[in-house]
């Protein structure tokens, strides 16, 4: 039987392609056109602010849906408004894997960024109280920390979610 996580939680990092993850995560002869494939294998998300998607060319982003699978979500700090022709092309493409797009305001609404030092056990309560109204979190690093990372995903997958 194959479980499918529950939707109300996912976690992640600011990006994906960190260098200072090889050999710690990413195995050390890994092409770096297969982190995104190998990390979303770990994680259930990731953040990436307006230029790390919007100047991609549509090969590129439809190639990301590709390499990740359908549990994985996409958070993406969203263009001004209204949307060009172009933006509104690259998030048809990315659409299968959208799992947010909003501009500061509204991402700071759902989204638990990690702090330097967190409290798991406030960060269980944050989690837990959002679950409970069917709120979806995405627990996100900006720093990228990869143990913090790992902490999460273990907190979120004893949590249930």
């Amino acid at each position: 039987m194959t479980l499918i996580p529950n939707p109300l939680c996912a976690v992640g990092a600011h990006g994906w392609d960190h260098p200072d993850w090889v050999g710690d995560f990413y195995p050390d002869e890994m092409p770096p056109e297969w982190r995104l494939s190998y990390y979303n294998h770990t994680f259930t998300c990731c953040y990436l602010d307006y230029a790390e998607w919007a100047q991609q060319d549509e090969a590129t982003l439809a190639q990301w849906v590709d390499d990740t699978l359908p549990r994985f979500r996409l958070v993406l700090q969203a263009p001004a408004l209204p949307l060009s022709v172009q933006d509104s092309a690259s998030l048809a493409i990315l659409a299968p894997r959208l799992g947010m797009l909003a501009d500061a305001a509204g991402l700071s609404e759902q989204i638990i960024w990690l702090p330097d030092e967190p409290d798991w056990r406030q960060l269980a309560m944050q989690i837990q109280a959002r679950a409970a109204q069917g709120v979806r979190s995405y627990v996100l690093s900006r720093e990228s920390r990869l143990s913090q990372l790992q902490q999460a995903v273990t907190l979120v997958d004893v949590l249930g979610y």
